[in-house]
């Protein structure tokens, strides 16, 4: 009888382990790509939430069709994640030894560089050493690249250098970042607008605004640090001012975003041409078209690819500049430059309002960090969740700032005579250039490349999110869906209140059709519906059973491509979110549950892969047991997912289950050619001019949903930007720092100004974490509302008195009256209101556990919890708390008291290893005095916030109800 080893040596030889180990391979490749373009979107500071999603939706669609991921792994990747795909990877010496086979084959392997990768795939254990001479005729040692290339060992240097970088302690990796963001364009229009004033006191008036943006900056640092998603989920500012603020701040934020990104793009492109152009004499059009070409580039590849290392490495490189030319500067400086005064009313001066035109919005912007503040959260969080090192990290480098500016203002402003830079258009480098030398222009043109010029393309990605996110879209992707085992999610794009969230589970074969579950929640109730998807399948089938969809306008087609009794693999065209609950790398790891059982049940299943499919009378009759025990065991592969089990005239019989090889695929343009032609039914000739137009706008309208539309409208605006340039440079109207002052006083005043403030009342009310360090004082009336006016008194001191043009002045006007209104309007909407948070959190990681927490107002709220085993209930009172697995529950209850506070929200998550939230699969009931109500948190991304009249309720969770066989 052959050997009941996994695979024996002629098996290998025909290539049956090879393919076990590509599969394995390709989920290694795939969980690696995914997690290192998680890791790059910290950098990208105005990403959005709905692209962050759609790159997600991509990741998902090239595993369910077995392609390449959109980013292809390096070997450093592999190198720098493989503790966290490490789990993937069985036991088993010899699949061990088979991928180690074809990483060597794929990538140059060098022995002293991937001491993770080692110990992931255990290439140092004899064991494996042994299977891979058995298995290839050749010591392991074979497989590593002796000699590295240079550009080989190039990036090996790199890698290293940023897992120093990243593997800083939280507080300076809060402070590198936060000071990254700080130091940046504007420090270039600075000495211009303090030449205005003169050099003392305008330094004076720095620190003063200064110490403002201090403020707002450890407001908005509490504010997010509050706010629970973005420590988990990867969120961003606009997400925290959706749960705070709520849509009228969401929308204001978004305008105001989308305005000064389109402006400070307009701002580089006159900045780094004007500096090129006065050293290479090509005029600053020419250069503008490259820095255009330059942005469309980037923007073609989707990706920036930044890092945390390599942002803090340019902005050591700009601050290592910027001082070097400090101390060029400095043996030119003159006396009399530094003493010049311009100050109204001194000296029986006149006020003359054009001395500030550009100084206040200056002095604002060079401290306009506080969006990469927001965006370096997201990564200290997870390190620091007592947001200890956030806080203080960012409010030292604002302090650190400071002397660098004033360093930078005393050396240009005491080396170049003040009416050399009073009102000059391009940035402080070229009259200092002139000054100083030759030196100077190399460095100058250094830092406009690295400060400007990445700059645009970072403005120019922010303003493509921004549009691509209030474009209408209709997703097509092609999942599989492994039997009762995970649901597709579709949610909507801007929920609200009462919108509904669905989940679809593939249910089996009934009759050879395919079978599915809609889960549906809308308006607090749950409906289940059971329906056959033979061809294709509409949503609009549900209107007649739940009227309420209708209402919605639910956008949803299913198409089934390939089904079994074990999985559906299903094309889904929706206009909805889509995700996978459970995360997308997880669908269809049966392949990693074959190879590490114990070596028992190894041997077994390696037995039935090769009789293809047996009964349990057959298995009894080889292990030689009772009929019972095989039923068990069978039984244990069967729900480890490990075996497929399925019913032939009344018998069972088991089959081994392996993730099934992907066909060959053709390219996507034919694949959305054909999904265009199957989609669209065929239409008759027009007979008239109605019908005509009718033709013209749907294919219009199919134009601009499609992915090449939705690309050229989103690099509109930046073309416009390039047009506007242009046409400033020819009319010489074209003003680098007028533009930078008008952003600092119409952006800094909102985003980095009002909007922290508002921040800190609401997330004080609605938090769902107390972080470890609070300024109390902060939230005081005495000093919210002084903030509040100010920047917004900022504005309207802009518009009607210090600037002269009519469209600064109107732009002034608008943003401040908008800003009042927006304000009454969240609280007439109640984004102030309290609110009460019930959080059960179950953390994977090593440090982690099952807790829960009670959150009112901002403060922790001890509460009676009760919870149910198999052994009887358990009672509690606690704000927080350890408690057992909720998979080990059957059922928790939180007896919540009479509050003032008007909103709960639940949030039932877990954080796997990797540090994400993932929703848990539970359902909620809330009971109080006048009804029940009930929510599948799963298809609610694991949270929901419902209105609470003030009084005692209780919230129940449980298991969901089991999907029907």
């Amino acid at each position: 009888m052959a050997s009941d080893d996994l695979f024996t040596r002629e098996e290998v030889l025909g290539g049956l382990p090879a393919r076990r180990a590509a599969t394995l391979l390709f989920l290694i490749e795939s969980r690696t790509a995914h997690l290192a373009t998680q890791s790059r979107q910290a950098m990208e500071t105005f990403l959005t939430e709905e692209v962050a999603k759609e790159r997600e939706r991509l990741f998902l669609d090239a595993f369910s069709l077995g392609r390449e991921p959109p980013r292809r792994p390096t070997i450093q990747d592999l190198e720098t994640y493989a503790l966290l795909w490490a789990p993937l990877v069985p036991h088993n010496p010899r699949v061990r030894a088979a991928v180690a086979h074809l990483l060597g084959q794929k990538y140059a392997v060098t022995v002293q560089d991937v001491p993770s990768l080692r110990a992931a795939l255990g290439l140092d254990d004899t064991p494996v050493q042994r299977a891979y001479q058995h298995l290839y005729g050749a010591p392991l040692e074979s497989l590593y690249t002796p000699r590295p290339t240079v550009a080989e060992r190039l990036r090996w240097t790199w890698t290293s250098l940023s897992r120093w970088l990243e593997g800083l302690p939280p507080f300076w990796t809060a402070f590198a970042l936060t000071l990254s963001g700080t130091i940046r364009a504007g420090v270039l229009a600075l000495p211009i607008a303090v030449a205005e004033v003169g050099p003392l006191p305008g330094l004076l008036l720095l620190l003063v605004f200064g110490l403002i943006s201090l403020c707002t900056m450890i407001s908005l640092a509490e504010a997010v640090s509050r706010h629970g998603a973005l420590r988990y989920s990867r969120a961003f500012l606009g997400r925290v001012v959706a749960d705070y603020l709520g849509p009228a701040g969401s929308l204001l934020l978004s305008g105001v975003t989308s305005f000064s990104l389109f402006l400070a793009l307009v701002a580089y492109y006159i900045g780094a041409p004007s500096v090129l152009a006065e050293v290479t004499q090509v005029p600053a059009g020419v250069w503008v078209a490259g820095f255009f070409l330059c942005g469309l580039y980037f923007l073609s590849r989707q990706s920036l690819s930044a890092t945390v290392a390599s942002s803090l490495l340019v902005a050591a490189i700009n601050v290592g500049i910027l001082l070097f030319l400090s101390l060029l500067a400095f043996p030119h400086v003159r006396l009399e430059y530094l003493s010049y005064v311009n100050v109204p009313f001194l000296d029986g001066r006149q006020f003359d309002p054009s001395v500030l035109r550009i100084f206040v919005g200056t002095s604002l912007i060079v401290y306009y960090g506080h969006v990469t503040m927001v965006n370096a959260a997201g990564v200290v969080l997870r390190r620091d969740p007592s947001a200890r090192s956030l806080i203080w990290g960012s409010v030292t480098a604002l302090l650190t700032a400071m002397p660098i500016y004033g360093i930078w203002v005393l050396a240009v402003n005491g080396s170049v005579v003040p009416q050399a830079l009073v009102g000059y258009p391009g940035t402080a480098l070229t009259p200092l250039s002139a000054q100083v030398g030759p030196v100077a222009h190399v460095f100058g043109v250094l830092l406009a490349i690295l400060l400007l010029g990445m700059a645009s393309v970072h403005a120019a990605f922010g303003l493509f999110n921004l549009v691509r996110e209030r474009l209408p879209t209709r997703s097509r992707m092609v999942v599989v869906l492994p039997r009762r085992r995970h649901r597709l999610l579709l949610q909507p794009r801007r929920p609200s209140a009462d919108s509904p969230h669905l989940g679809l589970t593939y249910v089996g074969l009934v009759h050879g059709v395919p079978q599915c579950r809609l889960d549906i929640q809308c308006a607090g109730r749950l409906h289940h519906i059971e329906t056959t998807v033979s061809g294709r399948w509409e949503a609009v089938t549900l209107y007649d059973r739940l009227p309420e969809l209708r209402h919605h306008g639910i956008d949803l087609s299913l198409e089934p491509l390939r089904a079994s009794p074990e999985q559906l693999q299903v094309q889904v065209t929706s206009s909805m979110q889509l995700t996978a609950a459970g995360g997308w790398d997880t669908l269809g790891l049966s392949m990693a549950n074959v190879l590490s059982l114990p070596d028992a049940d190894r041997q077994l299943v390696s037995w039935i892969l090769r009789q293809g499919e047996m009964d349990s009378t057959q298995v009894a009759a080889h292990l030689s047991q009772a009929g019972d025990e095989v039923q068990r065991l069978l039984q244990s592969l069967v729900e480890q997912e490990v075996v497929s089990q399925r019913t032939v005239q009344g018998t069972s019989r088991y089959r081994v289950r392996l993730v099934p090889r992907p066909g060959r695929q053709l390219r996507q343009d034919i694949w959305d050619a054909l999904g265009t032609l199957r989609d669209t039914p065929a239409k008759s000739p027009p007979s008239d001019p109605q019908s005509t137009w009718r033709t013209l706008s749907y294919r219009l309208r199919q134009a601009l949903v499609s992915e090449r539309g939705r690309f050229w409208l989103g690099i509109s605006p930046m073309a416009l930007a390039f047009l506007l340039t242009e046409w400033l440079l020819l009319t010489g109207a074209a003003s680098f720092s007028r533009i930078n002052g008008f952003l600092g006083v119409v952006t800094v005043s909102l985003v980095s100004g009002v909007f922290p403030v508002l921040l800190l009342v609401a997330g004080r009310r609605k938090g769902e974490v107390v972080p470890g360090v609070v300024f109390r004082v902060l939230g005081q009336p005495w000093v919210v509302i002084p903030l509040y006016l100010f920047f917004n008194a900022n504005l309207f001191l802009h518009g009607l008195v210090i600037w002269d043009h009519p469209v600064e002045r109107a732009a002034a006007l608008v943003f401040g009256t908008l800003m009042l209104g927006m304000t009454l309007v969240m609280i007439r909407r109640g984004a102030f209101r309290r609110r009460l948070v019930v959080e059960w959190r179950d953390d994977q990681r090593d440090a982690g556990g099952t807790v829960f927490s009670v959150v009112a107002g901002g403060q922790p709220v001890p509460v009676e919890v009760q919870w149910r085993v198999a052994e009887g209930e358990q009672r509690v009172k606690a704000a927080t708390g350890d408690v057992p697995a909720f998979s080990t529950l059957q059922g928790v209850t939180f007896h919540l008291p009479p509050t003032a506070a008007r909103e709960l929200k639940v949030w039932v998550h877990t954080i796997t290893s990797d540090g994400t939230s993932e929703p848990l699969p539970a359902q909620l009931e809330v009971h109080d005095a006048t009804e029940t109500r009930q929510f599948d948190l799963t298809l609610l991304a694991g949270q929901v916030i419902i209105p609470l009249t003030g009084a005692a309720c209780q919230v129940t969770l449980h298991h969901p109800e089991p999907s029907t066989t």
